[in-house]
């Protein structure tokens, strides 16, 4: 029986994932099973200031390299057999990032892959539908720090993938300069936000049915969850499958966007790094509801993570 661990490495706009899973075939099902092993995630913001000039700062490679560093250190300990690492929306959108995939490989050892924001919806719906009962009819949507990834899905089998241009990192960066943020800027961010989306939605209206469901996956959607619930720490078994209505989202919206910083910690305790692009994000969900026409989500903790890891399973035969 093919039993065999590997390392997925997520190297988002926002956020650095490490997942280390043991996957297996299910004999009876014949579905793939992800046992996580080990994971982390670090806040980098390999991203900030990209959306100004397309550069990674030095700061910003310095925070990334040290956390791949680390990463590559824990790799070793547990001797996982294969290890990818891939690349989003800011390494794919900047001007310098052969240099930052240099510096990478050479301090750590790890070989980075840029990939298009629809090889990462691709990815994506793959590792969420992983852990799930698949719908007849999904609209999937990963909220990233740089960009946003929406997915048409049937039956499981992709019909129609979009990466917008449009994430936490960025938004937060125009938009909550002042804390809290002022009422016009939220009212600037929300119309870019609703002007964005529409077009797409027209896109993905043929795509759609009666029996459509939404999923969503990643940080601002998984961090909502915990916040409905209120939960003082990130955890998995309570979040991971959980619904959330849109009353609730425009409530927790009220509540964190009219609000500083420091009042916002109150209710997301386990992450002081999400405070500021929470609130776009929330915003983004908001919005992408009311315009595709959704009163409910359901929140997954699996994405691109568990699709790395499902990619390099495959390609072994599993």
């Amino acid at each position: 029986m093919i039993n065999d661990r590997y390392a997925a490495i997520d190297i988002g706009t926002n956020t650095f994932r490490l997942f280390i899973a043991q996957v297996r075939r299910n004999p009876d099902t014949g579905r793939t099973i992800i046992e996580e092993v080990y994971s982390e995630r670090i806040i980098t913001r390999i991203g900030e200031g990209i959306a100004w000039d397309r550069r990674l700062t030095d700061e910003a490679m310095k925070r990334a390299l040290d956390a791949l560093t680390k990463f590559r250190r824990i790799i070793d300990k547990y001797g996982s057999l294969q290890t990818a690492a891939v690349a989003t929306s800011a390494v794919r959108e900047a001007s310098n990032s052969d240099v930052f995939i240099r510096k990478a490989e050479q301090s750590s050892g790890i070989h980075i892959k840029t990939i298009t924001g629809e090889e990462e919806a691709r990815i994506a719906v793959s590792g969420m539908l992983s852990d799930i009962d698949i719908p007849v009819s999904a609209v999937m949507i990963d909220i990233g720090g740089g960009s946003t990834e929406i997915s048409a899905a049937e039956n499981g089998l992709h019909n129609h993938v979009e990466s917008i241009p449009m994430g936490v990192v960025y938004l937060a960066s125009k938009y909550m300069q002042h804390d809290p943020p002022l009422p016009q800027h939220l009212r600037s961010m929300d119309q870019e936000i609703t002007d964005t989306l529409s077009s797409a939605a027209n896109r993905f209206a043929k795509y759609r049915s009666e029996d459509s469901v939404l999923m969503g996956t990643a940080g601002t959607i998984t961090t909502l969850s915990a916040v409905h619930q209120k939960l003082a720490a990130f955890e998995h078994h309570k979040i991971h499958k959980s619904l959330l209505q849109i009353n609730t989202i425009q409530d927790i919206y009220s509540m964190i966007s009219q609000v500083t910083m420091k009042e916002r910690s109150k209710y997301i305790p386990f992450e002081p790094a999400r405070l500021d692009i929470i609130v776009p994000g929330t915003l983004i969900l908001l919005r992408l509801m009311n315009t595709f026409g959704f009163r409910e989500i359901t929140v997954s903790n699996y994405g691109l993570r568990e699709g790395i890891i499902l990619d390099m399973a495959r390609k072994q035969g599993l």
